[in-house]
């Protein structure tokens, strides 16, 4: 039982490593369903359901609905469903994110969900999400990064800067928590440089000729 358990905790914390976004925990999820003997359906065909059948299907690559079909009737034996999400409360890189202040670069972010803000602060963040790009060829197509280490923090204020930091501490997510990514000296750095470079490194036979659009 606890070898069972452990390989349990074991494949969770697996899953939940590689799964930073939604786009790669749907893509985890669609693999171990495949790897379990479900069907990858894809929306625009027609599909011919058997019965005792497993399908999935994925939509935008950040939604996933996984059904088996009984040997019944609907009608007569009914239903069951489950329901999850794949998204969490985080910070999401704005469209033109790049900010210079005092020699660094720093990211607009926006507030998605409910988040906490107070434990952003003072702890490496890294960065994932999904790409769009151009080809060599023109062609548009998308692929997944993650950086994995660290590459970003949101400093807080020394306490002789910030007296009420300890007593009524308020923070503006416009001004406060954009994070510092480097010390840089050129406010000419172009963000989608660095993320094509991470999808070069992450993919050896990628075709990336420009970075169109990101969601990260």
């Amino acid at each position: 039982m606890t070898m069972k358990i452990d390989q349990f905790n074991q494949e969770l914390l697996a899953f939940l490593d590689a799964s930073p976004t939604p786009f790669h925990a749907t893509k985890q999820m669609a693999s171990r369903l495949q790897s379990a003997g479900f069907e990858l359906l894809d929306e625009s065909d027609q599909w011919q359901l058997l019965p005792g059948g497993k399908y999935c299907v994925v939509r935008n690559g950040s939604s996933l609905i996984a059904f088996t079909t009984g040997q019944g009737s609907v009608l007569e034996n009914g239903f069951r469903m489950i329901g999850a999400h794949t998204d969490s409360p985080c910070l999401r890189v704005k469209p033109s994110p790049e900010t210079f202040r005092n020699g660094y670069l720093q990211l607009g972010v926006e507030v998605y969900g409910g988040a906490l803000l107070n434990p952003w602060f003072d702890r490496d963040l890294s960065l994932a999400g999904r790409i769009n790009y151009v080809s060599s060829e023109g062609v548009v197509r998308s692929g997944l990064i993650n950086f994995c280490d660290a590459i970003a923090t949101i400093p807080s204020l020394a306490i002789h800067l910030d007296r009420e930091a300890n007593k009524n501490r308020s923070i503006n997510p416009q001004t406060d928590i954009p994070p510092i990514l480097m010390r840089i000296d050129d406010t000419e750095f172009d963000f989608r440089s660095i993320l094509l470079q991470q999808l070069m490194r992450e993919y050896d036979d990628i075709d990336a000729e420009k970075v169109l659009d990101y969601e990260l």
